[in-house]
């Protein structure tokens, strides 16, 4: 727990109390998300209030349903530096566990939200609901403000047209485009390129082999783009190289399972264990097999160079 970066509601000190409060997942902060926090911010700024940001960790879906959850745009500590950038004072990530999530909505605005922040404000998107089974949205929680002495603001939907008409920007929405490798329109919503981040680990050797050593990333319960191969970078270190990151099960050697790996350029060294982010920047081309190891150099070296072009 940091000063602004707090986990666990029984945390939040009374600074962050008495000011403007949103609360939600926030997965991949993006200008949907953005959108509210500028709201929030211009209002704390008007009032000279605290502007503070309520997440969730683990998100309510992994707790309703360990099974089957949708994987992260985001990593908690990631979203928690992008939403402190887009102008939160305080992050509080609250820990979800089923009492939180089987409370009526009630019984969660007068014990969380009030409990916690007494807020002046609070600032929400249209689509927003919460209480047990979502059964709070923004018309009850206009009533409990009235109760409660807090006033309710809603942000509208960012709608975007990203070439089949308009939509409105959601993280749904962007888990969609990421999964069918749409990189470009994915960062668009987003505001920014997407990233996995992750720890380096030992891969095959295969490229090492063939004198394109790469990274291997395992980016845990983050979401990856559709197999193929992409221009970006990579930041390890704090140092940023561009990088050709593959992602797929290396189908000239067979299934060898789903990997990501990331040749860097210009930089040699060995980053296994290191902590390493990997932006995308452009789609180059599906994963293909090709005749032989020989060939398969070839491409890669068009690969690079396309790199180069792409990321300077």
């Amino acid at each position: 727990m940091t000063e602004r970066c707090i986990t666990g509601l029984d945390n939040v000190p009374p600074q962050a109390g008495g000011g403007v409060l949103t609360l939600g997942n926030f997965d991949g902060v993006h200008l949907g998300h953005q959108s509210i926090l500028a709201s929030a911010r211009a209002l704390g700024d008007a009032e000279k209030m605290p502007v503070v940001v309520m997440t969730f960790d683990p998100p309510p879906d992994l707790v309703l349903r360990p099974g089957d959850p949708p994987r992260r745009i985001t990593l908690p500590d990631r979203k928690t530096a992008l939403l402190r950038d887009c102008g939160a004072d305080y992050v509080v990530t609250a820990r979800t566990d089923m009492a939180m999530l089987a409370m009526s909505p009630e019984k969660f605005v007068r014990e969380i939200l009030v409990g916690h922040f007494a807020p002046r404000h609070i600032v929400e998107g249209n689509n927003f609901f919460y209480g047990r089974r979502r059964t709070g949205d923004i018309r009850t929680l206009r009533d409990s403000g009235v109760e409660c002495g807090f006033t309710v603001h809603l942000v509208e939907s960012v709608v975007a047209d990203f070439g089949d008409g308009a939509v409105q920007i959601s993280s749904t929405l962007i888990r969609g485009m990421l999964l069918a490798g749409r990189i470009e329109p994915a960062a668009r919503a987003l505001g920014r390129p997407f990233e996995i981040s992750g720890t380096v680990v030992e891969g095959m050797q295969r490229g090492r082999e063939m004198n394109y050593p790469t990274a291997n990333i395992d980016p845990g319960r983050q979401i990856t783009p559709g197999d193929g191969v992409y221009a970006g970078v990579a930041i390890v270190d704090e140092c940023e190289y561009p990088a050709a990151i593959s992602i797929g099960d290396q189908p000239t050697f067979g299934d060898a399972g789903r990997t990501i790996e990331a040749f860097l350029l210009d930089v040699e060294g060995c980053f296994y264990g290191k902590a390493m982010r990997l932006g995308f920047r452009a789609r180059l081309r599906d994963q293909a097999r090709f005749a032989s190891p020989e060939e398969l150099i070839d491409q890669m070296r068009k690969d690079v160079e396309r790199v180069r072009e792409i990321v300077r």
